[in-house]
């Protein structure tokens, strides 16, 4: 876009769109979020939302931070934790100062538990950077909290993906496959990369929304062929059945023949 792009240029987008927000036919009215830098973000405007509209909705906000100046929107979440009996803002300082009384280290399901007491009937919200996801989803876990009580923000396709658990040892990031589009054209990929990447860079566009395997609208048929998906891509039960992955987060791990 630096060397292409001029000004004038005019460019095609899809509009706001998402899911990692409350929704009241399946949400609880208690939400547990966890935020972990500019994470904190979504649930500010959730909370401005609530408090702005009167909405009947509780929130506990445990924000973890390296440093208590760096928690963003701290003086603001202070004001509303002690103004509003459905607000609860806890700040979880990694490295907390002299004299610090509030929550410290990492937000450990221990922690959790301590600072909200009851964990039944809610609904956990998680937007951070992937450590805390890789971090955060265990501990969640660990308290027994089912799957689908836990909402997740996401941010693309994995950046190594040959690191990820259950990744197949003799397959190397550069390793090149061929994959058959819709019985005609075919094209190289690279095992490293997600196979919607593979098929736009020969110009072969698909649906595209989230690009990390949420949306489901890339979804595509394998007819023959085996890829790689990072554990956690909910894929429905039917889509498992009949073939169909997400290209945005599938990997080719041998020559693929697929129908977009």
């Amino acid at each position: 876009m630096l060397d292409e792009v001029r000004r004038g240029d005019r460019f095609e987008s899809s509009g706001p769109a998402g899911q990692f927000c409350h929704n009241p036919l399946f949400h609880d009215k208690t939400m547990i979020c966890l935020a972990g830098g500019s994470g904190v973000t979504p649930f500010m405007s959730m909370i401005r939302e609530a408090v702005e509209t009167g909405l009947d909705r509780t929130f506990y906000l445990l924000y973890g931070s390296k440093e208590i100046d760096e928690a963003i929107f701290h003086d603001e979440l202070c004001a509303y934790s002690a103004r509003f009996e459905n607000i609860h803002y806890f700040p979880v300082i990694e490295n907390p100062p002299d004299r610090y009384e509030g929550l410290g280290g990492l937000i450990t399901g221990d922690l959790i538990r301590e600072a909200i007491g009851d964990l039944t009937g809610k609904t956990f919200y998680i937007c951070g950077p992937q450590g805390m996801y890789d971090f955060c989803v265990p501990e969640l876990e660990r308290l027994d909290i089912p799957k689908r009580k836990i909402r997740k923000e996401v941010y693309g396709a994995p950046a190594h993906i040959c690191n990820y658990p259950g990744w197949p040892e003799e397959i190397k990031a550069d390793d090149i496959f061929t994959v058959k589009a819709d019985g005609d054209a075919t094209i190289n990929a690279r095992a490293g990369e997600p196979l919607m990447i593979a098929l736009e860079r020969e110009g072969i566009l698909i649906p595209s929304l989230c690009r990390s395997g949420e949306c489901s609208m890339c979804r595509v048929k394998i007819v023959s062929g085996k890829v790689f998906q990072p554990a956690g891509v909910p894929i429905r039960k039917s889509d498992r059945q009949f073939g169909y992955v997400h290209a945005c987060v599938s990997y080719p791990l041998e020559d693929l023949e697929i129908v977009i």
